[in-house]
């Protein structure tokens, strides 16, 4: 059976804005174009949009997903054994999880005492790995470090309010909307308008982080690099994740000191 992209993208969630983009980025060309013009995916590009998925889920970016997908010795039979076995890997790590919530509730509620040790069973303590081997760990241990009162803000959500955080992703988002509009029209990350929102999301993330140059450089790499940042920004726009970065590093070295 054939798909058009409007079809493909209501089956696989994936929006039509980023179908277009694979195609332009090489990693999902159509079966075939309709004397109409339009898209036809078939079974093949299908299970290749699967794979694409199951990589961006694992943490790939789309450059090393293409770097994969491409080879020509790429077996999608041995992918889809890898996959399961990472998937299988993630779900052990959250069984622990919440059997280490469940023994939690029963210590806090005096039906079972815990060694202290216990407390953190299940947590990956190892460092984020980055493409290239590299590591997120000064980035994410900055970030988290920057973070006002932490203590103090542990105890914020019931004394604010949840609409209040909400608000706050609320107007991130829309900040979002803003770039990809900026994106869409071909301006450069230190374009001047850019620049404007750019400057509204910095202040934004002052309210609850002290956003300093370091710090706001910081944030950039992750989201470019880490996979739960990107996976935020991707489902906005597949561009939106590298363009963000390079204007808030603009921003940082321009503004902040």
């Amino acid at each position: 059976m054939a798909y058009t992209v409007k079809k493909l993208s209501e089956l696989s969630g994936v929006t039509v804005r980023t179908l277009h983009f694979y195609e332009e980025a090489g990693l999902l060309k159509p079966a075939y174009y309709g004397s109409n013009g339009y898209r036809y995916y078939e079974e093949k590009e299908l299970l290749q949009l699967q794979q694409i998925l199951f990589f961006k889920e694992l943490g790939f970016t789309l450059k090393q997903i293409q770097r994969v997908v491409d080879k020509p010795d790429f077996d999608q039979l041995a992918a889809l054994y890898s996959h399961k076995k990472a998937i299988n890997q993630e779900w052990e790590k959250m069984g622990q999880l919440i059997k280490t919530i469940d023994n939690t509730i029963k210590h806090l509620e005096g039906k079972k005492k815990m060694k202290d040790k216990e407390f953190f069973d299940g947590f990956n303590i190892t460092l984020v790995k980055a493409k290239e081997g590299q590591s997120y760990s000064a980035a994410e241990k900055l970030v988290v470090l920057s973070v006002k009162n932490p203590t103090k803000d542990a105890k914020d959500v019931e004394k604010r309010g949840k609409a209040y955080y909400d608000n706050i992703n609320k107007t991130a988002h829309g900040l979002f909307k803003e770039l990809v509009r900026c994106i869409e029209k071909g301006l450069d990350p230190a374009n001047d308008e850019v620049q404007k929102i750019i400057k509204k999301h910095h202040n934004l993330m002052e309210q609850t982080n002290d956003a300093t140059k370091e710090v706001y450089k910081a944030m950039a790499q992750l989201y470019s690099e880490h996979p739960e940042f990107r996976k935020q920004l991707d489902s906005i726009h597949p561009k939106l994740p590298d363009f963000m970065s390079t204007a808030m590093n603009s921003y940082a070295e321009q503004k902040l000191s």
